[in-house]
């Protein structure tokens, strides 16, 4: 893993590169903004913009990102318990603190009361960082371990299946109709619930129930499938999920005319 520290003071680029190297992790450090710093900071991790921001774009309903992002984390604070790494442990579990009262005001609070909040794209983004950064972190740790490695990079991202799969759905979709990629729409995951006559927290709670099935079937299947027999397994269900919440959106608004 490779972190880019940007900022602080001269005297500290030996300490901060010295606690980077404890952690087994390649540090880049620029204490000032050269001219070439462009060139010098590197390419982003891609794994990393893709999931920050699929948990930034899933964010449509309330309760839907921070719920996804709980059932993440507990899998990753648990996978952490068991591997002994106490620090990514405590990250994890510690997020699904601070999360567990926003998810309840976000939810259940009322806005005429001043009692309901909202994450905006700042809570969204960090929290899609702060998964990133656990997904890549088990699957490197793991395999420096030598712990279950077949299946650790299926595992750690299993738990973050639907707002990925969603994002490349929404994306390849947009394409094929001609529309710009990045430019918004109503075609994800939720939207789709609501267009079938779902609350938005009735389809809050479906979808998380379909992220937590994703990821059990993953667990118990890791051991007898191949990594990639697997995931196809899941791109399969995933597509014929969406073609038939489509057909029955399409039904649905027929018989309304």
């Amino acid at each position: 893993m490779s972190i880019v520290i940007v900022g602080g003071h001269d005297r500290m680029v030996g300490q901060y590169k010295k606690i980077c190297k404890s952690y087994k992790c390649k540090c880049k450090v620029f204490t000032q903004m050269e001219a070439d710093f462009g060139k010098k900071i590197g390419c982003p991790d891609l794994a990393r913009i893709f999931i920050t921001n699929a948990i930034n774009l899933i964010d449509g309903i309330d309760g839907l990102a921070s719920g996804l992002s709980m059932v993440a984390l507990s899998v990753f604070g648990t996978l952490a318990v068991i591997d002994d790494r106490w620090m990514s442990a405590l990250l994890a579990f510690t997020t699904v603190g601070v999360l567990l009262p926003f998810f309840f005001y976000n939810v259940f609070g009322n806005a005429d009361r001043g009692r309901k909040i909202f994450m905006g794209d700042t809570g969204s983004l960090t929290l899609g960082y702060i998964l990133s950064f656990l997904a890549v972190q088990y699957t490197m740790n793991t395999y420096e371990a030598g712990i279950n490695y077949e299946g650790a990079i299926l595992i750690s991202f299993s738990v973050l299946l639907v707002p990925c799969l969603d994002v490349v759905r929404v994306v390849l979709g947009r394409v094929r109709r001609g529309k710009d990629p990045f430019m918004p729409d109503k075609t994800h995951i939720h939207h789709k619930f609501l267009a079938m006559g779902f609350t938005p927290r009735k389809a809050m709670i479906s979808i998380l129930c379909i992220s937590f099935l994703f990821c059990a079937s993953n667990v118990f299947l890791v051991s007898y499938l191949n990594n990639t027999v697997l995931f196809l397994c899941d791109v399969a269900v995933w597509a014929l999920m969406n073609l038939y919440i489509s057909k029955l959106i399409s039904r649905r608004n027929i018989s309304q005319i």
